[in-house]
């Protein structure tokens, strides 16, 4: 019986050191995408620069660029520089809130640039 409990106990410590571990990951990720950490040749890693449209585009243009969600323009059929595709992000137009603030202006590049490849040909 002395065993039964004390194996109980442990699992019952192992499920709540697990769910402290679990909670302390979620709640210091910032609850949003990670920021595009530059990589040694000055980039950015292509896999954050998704996550960062995810967060950031994603919720109105959609993954492929195409969702048009509270008046979003088609991403896919834009003819824009990117100079222009720059200025939009960082100073919003319509209902697309400015990023200037937010992002830093090497990571407002990387959405432009990543935001052209999703248009169609």
């Amino acid at each position: 019986m002395a065993i039964q409990r004390s194996r109980g106990r442990q699992r019952l410590v192992l499920i709540v050191a697990i769910a402290v571990v679990a909670f302390f990951a979620i709640s210091c990720s910032g609850g949003g995408a990670q920021k595009p950490e530059q990589t040694p040749t000055g980039g950015f890693d292509p896999a954050l620069v998704i996550k960062l449209y995810s967060a950031k585009c994603g919720i109105c243009h959609g993954a492929d660029g195409a969702m048009q969600n509270a008046g979003a323009k088609n991403l896919t059929t834009s003819v824009l520089a990117r100079d222009q595709v720059i200025s939009l992000i960082s100073n919003g137009i319509g209902t697309m809130p400015p990023h200037k603030d937010v992002l830093s202006a090497d990571q407002i590049a990387a959405l432009a640039d990543y935001s052209i490849t999703l248009r169609k040909p």
